[in-house]
């Protein structure tokens, strides 16, 4: 789906396992147990803690994919975290990247190849359920779990193994982080001022500020999008503000569903929703006014704003104090400002598919790699590198702060862009807070995380695809080319564009697993009630 989709941005709200460390930050009072694991078979820790010593006695590499682009330093990141798993388990962690550009491509041939590695990054977004439906997973046992994840199984909750089954079994460890859906704007303050405009609240606004940006920066294109991203325009200005979201993700099907009550079974299209089609005529506008660049259709372009190409971006509230941050360091006569365009909105979540690390079915090394994903879990070491990067070099614990009855952990930014750009956040288990941000940043994640989330039966739905695998082969590849077209306003019609859409995809059996989809969440809201 997306991900780039919703995929990028997540991302630095989320962070670290501290969470005992964090007072008032719980999602509820259940307390972790392994109730929905597969295997009910118990295993003493007299047992653990033998094979234990007997696997770690061979030194092996572990292998993990990650999505996203390396920075500068994740070469001595990770081999900071090698030393450490090899301290503790006598293993080393070797990343891998499948790059923003091409990973919904390659993520599959990774296992349809039969490519050697341990470990991957996934979500209910990143082909988690297709994957563990054909095999491509390592099934996770109960007594797996407790042998070689103890810490894991201490700390997760109950809901987080039967919120994750396929077909009533296990296949990934997810993080520990009930995330809070969620886009906005982000915009050059220092130029909207420069202009003499009033403070940015509404679309609207975002296009008068793109007028005068085409109008007085010469050389400079005003929105900052491409084909890898355009996706989160359509959730910041239609899917979020109606209170919605995918049920089986962006490429599976086209079901979203009303997240605002959990008594409430409501599933619709994504271009049914009230606005869609006026989204599509409003970025075919953009297109014509050249907001975009007609090479957004091809290439990435995911660092014009950064270099100041760009003037707005779409994003959530981590990527926006990330470019705060980087601007007061690079740019400070930058002002960057975040545009929220939620406010009382009620907001959904993934669930506890949204983040996580899945096993290859075919690794040799399966004891060892789930004890380094304990660790990277909830070691507070080996997690804080896997999140932060170095102490001292990148970021550094600073203590906790109030945000009204809530503490937080928070951490200090020395060199945030060093490390990171990837799906690490699959180890990220409660918000934190940076020392510094842009101005209203921690009331943000207060209000996004804890006062307007809604929780409901479908968040983080487990679509098992298997009836219908060669139907979503078939429309995939059209959602991926029309998608970019409609979203980015590459057509001389946005109607007749989208009919053109629709018409495609039900010859290519999207009633199917429309139907499919809605018959299995069926089964699961009506357990709920």
């Amino acid at each position: 789906m997306k991900k780039k989709l919703e995929v990028i941005s997540l991302m630095l709200v989320l962070l670290l396992s501290f969470s005992l460390i964090i007072t008032g930050c719980g999602k509820s009072d259940e307390k972790p147990d392994t109730k929905g694991t597969a295997d009910q078979t118990g295993t003493t820790t007299e047992t653990s803690t033998t094979t234990t010593e007997d696997i770690t006695a061979e030194h092996v590499k572990l292998k993990m994919y990650f999505l996203g682009e390396p920075q500068p330093d994740n070469e001595k990141v990770f081999a900071e975290i090698s030393k450490k798993l090899t301290e503790k388990i006598n293993a080393e962690l070797e990343p891998a990247y499948l790059s923003w550009g091409d990973w919904d491509k390659r993520y599959s041939l990774l296992f349809s190849s039969g490519e050697d590695f341990d470990m991957i990054y996934t979500a209910n977004w990143a082909f988690y359920s297709e994957t563990a439906s054909k095999g491509g997973f390592y099934e996770l046992t109960k007594e797996m779990l407790e042998t070689y994840c103890p810490l894991t199984m201490q700390n997760l909750p109950s809901a987080a193994w039967s919120g994750t089954q396929i077909k009533g079994k296990n296949y990934m460890i997810p993080n520990n982080n009930y995330f809070a859906n969620h886009y906005g704007v982000i915009i050059r303050g220092d130029l909207r001022e420069k202009y003499g405009l009033p403070e940015i609240k509404t679309i609207e606004d975002v296009e008068k500020f793109m007028d005068e940006v085409l109008k007085n920066e010469k050389g400079m294109i005003p929105l900052n999008v491409s084909r890898d991203n355009c996706e989160m325009l359509m959730r910041a200005m239609v899917m979020y503000p109606n209170e919605r979201y995918y049920i089986a993700g962006g490429t599976t099907g086209t079901l979203t569903y009303d997240i605002t009550d959990p008594k409430v079974f409501d599933l619709k299209p994504y271009y049914e929703m009230t606005g869609y089609v006026d989204f599509l005529k409003r970025m075919h506008e953009w297109n014509k006014k050249g907001y975009l660049s007609k090479s957004d259709l091809t290439t990435a372009n995911t660092e014009r704003f950064e270099a100041g190409k760009s003037a707005v971006r779409f994003d959530n509230i981590g990527a926006a104090n990330t470019l705060w941050q980087m601007a007061k360091k690079d740019h400070p006569d930058w002002k960057i400002e975040y545009v929220n365009l939620l406010e009382g909105k009620k907001l959904g979540s993934a669930g506890f598919t949204g983040n996580g690390c899945a096993f290859n079915a075919r690794t040799k090394n399966i004891e060892r790699a789930l004890m380094a994903a304990d660790l990277l879990n909830y070691d507070p070491d080996i997690n804080f590198l896997i999140n932060y990067g170095i102490p001292g070099v990148h970021h550094k614990i600073a203590g906790t702060t109030k945000v009204g009855e809530r503490e937080f952990l928070k951490v200090e930014a020395i060199d945030a862009n060093g490390f990171g750009g990837i799906s690490n956040w699959c180890f990220a288990n409660a918000p934190v807070l940076p020392t510094e941000s842009f101005p209203g940043y921690a009331e943000l994640t207060a209000s996004y995380f804890y006062d307007q989330i809604s929780y409901h039966p479908l968040d983080g739905f487990p679509f098992v695809t298997d009836a219908v695998n060669t139907e979503i082969a078939n429309t995939t590849p059209i959602i991926q080319e029309y998608i970019p077209i409609m979203y980015m306003g590459f057509n001389d019609d946005p109607e007749k564009t989208l009919n053109e859409f629709i018409e495609k995809i039900k010859a290519a059996g999207i009633d199917k697993i429309n139907e499919e989809i809605t018959n299995q969440a069926k089964v699961i809201f009506d357990a709920a009630q």
